[in-house]
């Protein structure tokens, strides 16, 4: 039995799927691991079928062990997720998306990691750049935050240690929404494989399986070095009925497992990232948006209370005096929206010191204990323009008894 299995759940985008195993095969040659690591790929009947490919790599690279299994029909992304790990038979699994690829020495880094931790974990989570098909580094995702190079280990069958890892959580691949950080014991996936059935249409079926295993008690290791590298795909993530698929399938594995305090955080943390403009903006007739609706989290009670739809902007800002809270990306979208209707812009604020005197369309940004009074005394409507500080934001207009609230992005 090999120790780790790189499982490849394809569907194609067979140009990406040779670069990934190229360079996989490239690095389990050059690191001598060819005896650790076997390469699974899985086609959930790919129009370009990769059978080909496959059967190339495996004559001219006979030394690598490569499994490879064809779905007779499309059966979806969770149940070829599972079908790659059921493929495998090794201790261990690394579920790579067929559009990442390992950083440069990502391989033997996850094989040193799992053998050097003084326990042996049963999960390995890592961060991971997100890059441009440009090569560029786009951002760094930090799913327990920036350690500063500091391993975290925590044994889930102590309560208390469950919970400090649950409240250390940043981002959803911290508990393992993206697939690419996350290497787990094969083993678990296959006593739980009969247990999430009904979860098999939800693109999430790795958070279910593994958010299982910390319940059973586990050991949860955060290496904090850099394995794998994510492309953006901007063209399938960015568009609206992915994103409600995202938000869907994370507000269900949140609710399934979590509840009270702990449940009510990692809706703030793992939710409420996907609740914006752009889910709001459905039409009321769409089904979507009444699931939307539904959605319990502190940001999403905000998008009730103050969302205004397109079609009410015209006539909602007819003649108003607005002030632009958020000088960044979100303002800027707002204030060029807000051309288009007969508002006034009164002013810009923005909480960052650093962008205090600074000018944004003309405008001196002011910091928010500049100008709320005046906003209050004036009767100014102020448009809330950030994403992941709204909450905050609109909680400091509240305190300062700012009366009208406006949230258009």
């Amino acid at each position: 039995m090999k120790y780790l299995a790189i499982c490849i759940p394809n569907y194609n985008r067979i140009d990406k799927l040779r670069r990934l195993l190229e360079e996989t095969v490239t690095q389990i040659l050059r690191d001598s691991l060819e005896d650790e690591v076997e390469l699974c790929v899985s086609d959930d009947h790919s129009a370009e079928d990769p059978s080909d490919l496959i059967r190339e790599l495996k004559e001219v690279y006979p030394q690598i062990f490569f499994r490879y299994a064809r779905n007779e029909e499309n059966r979806g992304m969770d149940y070829n997720f599972l079908k790659s790990v059921i493929l495998a038979e090794s201790e261990y699994c690394w579920i790579i998306g067929n559009d990442d690829l390992p950083t440069e020495y990502g391989i033997q880094k996850v094989v040193a990691q799992l053998k050097n931790c003084h326990s042996k974990p049963d999960l390995l989570v890592t961060p991971f750049d997100i890059y441009t098909d440009e090569e560029m580094v786009r951002g760094t995702i930090w799913p327990l935050g920036d350690t500063r190079g500091q391993a975290l280990q925590f044994d889930t069958s102590d309560q208390e240690e469950y919970k400090k890892l649950l409240l250390s959580v940043q981002h959803n691949s911290g508990l393992f929404g993206f697939l690419s950080n996350t290497v787990f014991r094969r083993e678990k996936w296959l006593e739980y494989q009969g247990r999430f059935q009904d979860k098999l249409n939800t693109i999430f079926i790795q958070m279910y399986m593994n958010i299982q295993t910390l319940g059973d008690g586990a050991v949860y290791f955060y290496a904090p070095e850099k394995v794998i590298k994510n492309y953006a795909d901007d063209a399938t993530n960015e568009s609206v009925k992915r994103i409600c698929k995202i938000l869907f399938g994370l507000n269900g594995v949140v609710e399934y497992f979590f509840s009270g305090t702990v449940g009510e955080r990692l809706k703030k943390v793992i939710v409420d990232a996907y609740i914006s403009g752009s889910v709001w903006e459905l039409p009321e007739c769409d089904p979507d948006k009444e699931r939307v609706r539904k959605i319990e989290t502190d940001k999403n009670k905000l998008y009730k209370k103050y969302f205004i739809s397109p079609d009410n902007r015209k006539h909602f800002f007819a003649g108003k005096e607005i002030v632009i809270f958020g000088a960044g990306d979100y303002g800027r979208k707002v204030f060029r929206e807000l051309q288009d209707y007969n508002v006034t812009v009164a002013g810009i604020m923005d909480s960052d010191h650093a962008k205090r005197g600074q000018t944004f369309y003309g405008h001196i940004i002011n910091l928010p204990e500049q100008m709320l009074g005046t906003c209050r005394e004036k009767g100014w409507t102020i448009v809330v323009a950030n994403h992941f500080h709204l909450p905050d934001m609109v909680d400091l207009l509240l305190k300062n008894e700012v009366e009208y609230i406006a949230l258009i992005c």
